[in-house]
C-alpha cells in the first residue's frame, strides 16, 4: 500500500461505515460550543463539510441523502452567522 499509515489503521479507516448525519451533527453542534480560534474553527468545519458534502453525493437520488443536505443547510447558515470570513 501506499499509504504512510500502518496497514492496521489503513484496514480500520476502510472498514468504518459512513457516520449518519446526526453523528456528524454532534462533532458540528461541539465545534460551534468549543469557542476555538477562528482559524482552527474553519479547519475543522472543513472536514466536517467535507465528510457530509460527500455522503450526500454518494447518496444522491436518495431519501438517504436528505439528512446530509439538511444538515448542510444548517451548517452552513450556523457556521457563516459564528464565524464569519473576514475580507482581506
Amino acid at each position: 500500500m501506499s499509504s504512510d499509515q500502518p496497514v492496521d489503521q489503513q484496514t480500520t479507516a476502510q472498514a468504518r461505515p459512513p457516520r449518519s448525519a446526526d453523528e456528524i451533527e454532534k462533532d458540528f453542534l461541539d465545534l460551534m460550543m468549543s469557542g476555538i480560534p477562528a482559524d482552527i474553527a474553519h479547519d475543522k468545519f472543513e472536514r466536517l463539510w467535507d465528510e457530509t458534502n460527500a455522503l450526500a453525493a454518494s447518496t444522491m437520488m436518495t431519501s438517504q441523502a436528505l439528512p446530509y443536505i439538511a444538515l448542510l443547510k444548517r451548517m452552513h447558515t450556523d457556521f457563516a452567522g459564528r464565524y464569519p470570513r473576514r475580507a482581506g
